[in-house]
């Protein structure tokens, strides 16, 4: 007679817990891989869709030097509008947590946001347009707005070059100088807002080729 094999309860009980064990080491750096590799995805896809609008407005309308534009919706609907696809909201009432106080928000259908102004020396350098990319899209009037949960992970920020091209800023700073313009927050007003800065991360990302290393502040 062959005698059957079987588990005691508490052979089953160990098993669980060791894989619970391992579940529970190894499940959080599965997500955050996973959330690190979303956000490259959004940020590239941005990009690579942004650079090509402004091929395409540079060549029917001439270097970008030579571009006439007002303001920051002029621009827009001059050198951006014709060109972009996959926008299905744009406004210009907005104060998104201290970034601007004035600009063009355009919201894509895969719920991602950039918000455009036409002259921002702080960033740009010689007042050229820059551009914020919002990995979730988000509008919030409020001055004081603290909306952004983790800006590393949520905002980066763009500049048109003089050619006309989107370039990360501070390209020419060391990788550690962008990656301490990435941790630092300002502190702007008497309310402690702490939730700008964080210029660099774009450079950050851009420079380690298209990916979120290990020292990035996430």
């Amino acid at each position: 007679m062959n005698k059957k094999c079987a588990f005691t309860l508490a052979e089953v009980l160990i098993t669980l817990g060791i894989i619970g064990v391992v579940a529970a080491v190894t499940l959080p750096a599965l997500i955050t891989n996973y959330q690190k590799q979303v956000t490259i995805n959004k940020i590239k896809k941005f990009y690579t869709n942004m650079t090509q609008v402004l091929q395409m407005a540079v060549t029917e309308n001439g270097e970008f030097s030579t571009w006439n534009y007002s303001s920051s919706l002029d621009l827009y609907n001059k050198y951006i509008k014709p060109y972009i696809k996959n926008v299905e909201d744009v406004d210009t009432e907005l104060h998104i947590h201290g970034d601007f106080t004035g600009g063009v928000r355009f919201v894509f259908t895969d719920g991602t946001q950039a918000i455009l102004s036409s002259s921002t020396s702080w960033l740009s350098g010689n007042n050229k347009p820059t551009i914020i990319f919002y990995t979730n899209a988000q509008k919030h009037t409020d001055i004081n707005s603290k909306y952004l949960k983790h800006p590393t992970r949520e905002r980066f920020y763009f500049k048109i070059n003089n050619v006309g091209m989107l370039v990360p800023p501070d390209m020419n700073n060391t990788r550690e100088q962008n990656l301490q313009s990435c941790k630092y927050q300002w502190i702007s007003g008497n309310n402690n807002n702490t939730n700008n800065g964080n210029v660099s991360c774009s450079t950050l990302i851009y420079k380690d080729g298209w990916k979120i290393d290990n020292d990035y502040p996430w």
